[in-house]
């Protein structure tokens, strides 16, 4: 069995240097163990806390200057240079075109595989405006992935994404964290409905931010692995928010647990992972 993974959804944070007011402005999260998430770490470090191979990882924005967030990636090529990553860097989804072109121009960087813009809650309507399909294409056109963050139990956005999706068959659309289920029913409506595109991926994360008990979320794994399959699903941390209720290596291993054979596990903690990001 292999103890081999890529972990394609981490934060580092760089509070001495970054901005992050989202996290140290003046409404913080009201998370448990904030302050253990906000302490500094090393890729070596993180190594070093679970007893699986992580043999890289994708980082995903977060927020180190959304004004200029070529920084953050400058910043990960020396905070990450002993670890094997890529990165997706934020522009604003529903820029209009040329805004989200000089936008991304200025995000070249060997790193760069995509891009996420956050549009969860009533931020969804973003996705909705007529500059967004515009601005997919011009990913799809320079091989990057749109890293889709929002409620997939809502109907109308997940329409919508649904609908970007078959209009631009080469654009790699990922979902982040499981569609971020709440009432399961029109969750697995949502998670059925994008399923059927092959364009799209999903990870599973992110579940210390739901409220859902390890049987839902176990229910969860298993809708979703019916539905996408075992080469469209990503195992991910979310590192370090998940230290909210667990540790990286308890959180590993719960991934594993959900797993019925060791292929199924080399494709969802691995593999999937290599093949997507390329990391």
């Amino acid at each position: 069995m292999s103890m081999q993974i890529i972990d394609p959804h981490v934060h580092f944070f760089n509070l001495a240097e970054g901005q992050y007011t989202w996290l140290q402005g003046e409404n913080p999260p009201a998370w448990p163990n904030l302050e253990k998430i906000k302490q500094p770490i090393s890729a070596e470090q993180l190594v070093k806390s679970t007893d699986f191979e992580l043999a890289g990882i994708v980082h995903i924005e977060a927020g180190f200057d959304n004004q200029s967030p070529i920084n953050e990636l400058n910043w990960l090529s020396s905070h990450l240079k002993n670890l094997s990553f890529k990165a997706i860097s934020y522009n604003q989804i529903d820029a209009p075109a040329e805004q989200f072109n000089h936008a991304l121009n200025a995000l070249a960087h060997s790193s760069l595989c995509g891009i996420r813009d956050i549009t969860e809650d009533d931020d969804a309507v973003r996705l909705k405006s007529p500059h967004c399909i515009n601005n997919l294409n011009l990913l799809a056109t320079n091989k990057l992935h749109f890293e889709a963050q929002f409620d997939i139990e809502n109907s109308e956005i997940t329409n919508q994404i649904a609908y970007y999706a078959k209009q631009l068959p080469q654009l790699q659309i990922i979902i982040n964290h499981a569609g971020l289920p709440s009432n399961l029913n029109d969750w697995q409506q949502g998670a059925e409905l994008l399923a059927q595109h092959d364009n799209i991926a999903i990870k599973f994360s992110g579940f210390e931010l739901l409220q859902l008990t390890s049987e839902q979320q176990a229910a969860c794994f298993n809708i979703l692995f019916n539905h996408f399959g075992q080469q469209r699903i990503m195992f991910a941390s979310n590192f370090p928010v998940c230290q909210i209720n667990t540790s990286y290596n308890t959180l590993w291993h719960c991934h594993k647990a959900l797993c019925s054979n060791d292929k199924t596990w080399h494709n969802l903690s691995y593999a999937n992972a290599k093949h997507y990001y390329q990391v």
